[in-house]
């Protein structure tokens, strides 16, 4: 086996068990669903989404990519010592930036909830979120030294316990005590304190906790860019939901964000455990002379593997929404995929990067933050007032679109990777027809639907794998080597 091929297949094996942890993440916000689409009313579950929004804002404010961080610069030591004194050093600061911080914020917890949900009703939820940011936040470092420790199955360890605990209390204060959207918040803050204190125990054990303020000033220094395009991105991300609450009706972010959630489903089984896995890998390669191969390599299995599932789910949405929630909820099936055009573009933002992360040049994540979050502002503004959940929808492609285009453009001076896009596009345009093919289906019954879609989905893998176009025949062998030695040897 090659050098590149090895490289490759430890690449693969942690993702595909981050990939697990990830599924079981996903099997509690399924097995929830249901809850909230019948016991929630449509206002109510954009209400949670409003709530997740303002979460991600006061997050990613008090974040500055101090997480990120600790992984760029964990490899940039040799020596084990250094090591965890970068972990335990980012561990101390993101607490003490996280309790700052939210502590401030509590002061005017009510006029924030009276400023998004245009009353005082959901104060007491403002307060649970900020709770959850401080142990968020540092839970993040400590899972950013279980990445760089390649401890992935540690991972999904920590996945099935907040699991457990997320499904069993939301159930229990949404059915049994009717606590509705503020009983789902307390729920999620009992599974990521429970989280953070099993994650800080190991972190600690292993890293102790040693504070080196030089360390920290030359981390930040290298951070700092993160917050600046972390404050634009937030404009960009949030600005759609927000629109169309002011604009629209507290219904439409209800349904906007339901589609979001499927949407995020492909971000969540692929783009997430793929960036745990490939955060740390890319820079332990970086020094490797086919390292601009590897990822060329990577980038195109993941192309292939983010259409695959994006296909699936926009298939089987409505079918899904039919069965488990309220009527109310269906339209989203109808947004669920265009808005998938945009989750493929962020996962596909992430491997692009590497250049600019390994330059150190993360300047540019701020240049081309402010020129998304122009374009989403615009867009949003613009074509909310005139088509509402439509233009959501297409400012969000057009600006993860321009994104990802501007950080490759970008990416390329500092670490020259040579993508086919003609094998990229093709593959693209093939699902895309297959997708439009099964609009014009018929069906009488569900059973012949799901029949149907499942035909579709198999002349999908069937065209890719047996095709000479998209795979070579040396990557072919490796794959059925590959699925011989790991799946069919345990059967």
């Amino acid at each position: 086996m090659t050098e590149e091929k090895k490289e490759i297949g430890r690449f693969f094996k942690h993702s595909y068990i981050y990939a697990i942890g990830n599924v079981i993440n996903r099997i509690g916000a399924f097995l929830l669903l249901p809850v909230y689409t019948n016991y929630l009313t449509v206002e109510e579950y954009g209400a949670l989404e409003l709530f997740y929004g303002v979460s991600a804002v006061i997050f990613g404010f008090l974040s500055i990519g101090i997480a990120h961080a600790t992984l760029r610069f964990y490899f940039e030591y040799d020596d084990d010592s250094n090591r965890k004194a970068v972990v335990s050093t980012n561990y101390i600061a993101a607490l003490l930036i996280s309790l700052t911080g939210t502590a401030v914020v509590s002061i005017w917890y009510v006029e924030l909830s009276n400023l998004v949900f245009s009353s005082s009703l959901y104060a007491k939820g403002i307060l649970i979120i900020l709770g959850t940011i401080v142990f968020e936040l540092s839970s993040q470092i400590c899972l950013a030294y279980v990445r760089a420790k390649e401890k992935s199955m540690f991972f999904v360890y920590i996945a099935i316990i907040k699991l457990l605990i997320q499904v069993s209390i939301n159930i229990y204060l949404v059915i049994y005590k009717e606590q509705g959207v503020v009983g789902i918040l307390f729920g999620n803050f009992i599974a990521v304190l429970i989280g953070w204190v099993i994650l800080t125990v190991y972190t600690l054990k292993s890293c102790g906790l040693k504070f080196h303020f030089e360390k920290l000033i030359v981390i930040l220094k290298y951070s700092y860019p993160f917050l600046l395009g972390t404050v634009t991105t937030l404009v960009a991300t949030n600005v759609d939901k927000f629109g169309l609450n002011y604009m629209d009706a507290l219904g439409a972010v209800g349904i906007y964000m339901l589609a979001m959630k499927f949407s995020m489903v492909l971000e969540q089984l692929v783009g997430e455990p793929f960036s745990r896995s490939y955060g740390s890998f890319r820079f332990s390669i970086m020094k490797n002379e086919n390292a601009a191969t590897i990822q060329e390599n990577i980038v195109r299995y993941l192309f292939y593997t983010t259409l695959f599932l994006a296909l699936c789910i926009s298939l089987f949405v409505e079918d899904l929404l039919k069965v488990m929630s309220d009527e109310s909820f269906l339209k989203a099936s109808e947004i669920v995929p265009i808005i998938m055009l945009s989750s493929i573009l962020k996962i596909m933002n992430y491997p692009v990067q590497t250049g600019i992360l390994y330059a150190k040049k993360t300047k540019y994540f701020f240049h081309i933050s402010v020129v998304t979050a122009t374009l989403s502002v615009v867009g949003n503004l613009s074509l909310i007032p005139v088509i509402g959940i439509y233009g959501a929808c297409f400012t969000l492609i057009i600006t993860d679109l321009v994104s990802l285009l501007l950080m490759h453009n970008r990416s390329q001076k500092y670490f020259k990777v040579s993508y086919e896009l003609g094998k990229l596009i093709a593959a693209l345009l093939f699902s895309i027809l297959l997708f439009v093919l099964s609009l014009f289906i018929s069906f009488e019954s569900m059973l012949a639907s799901v029949f149907t879609k499942l035909i579709i989905v198999i002349s999908f893998v069937l065209y890719f794998y047996k095709g000479s176009y998209f795979l070579t025949q040396s990557e072919r062998k490796y794959a059925e080597s590959f699925i011989s030695r790991k799946i069919l040897r345990r059967t």
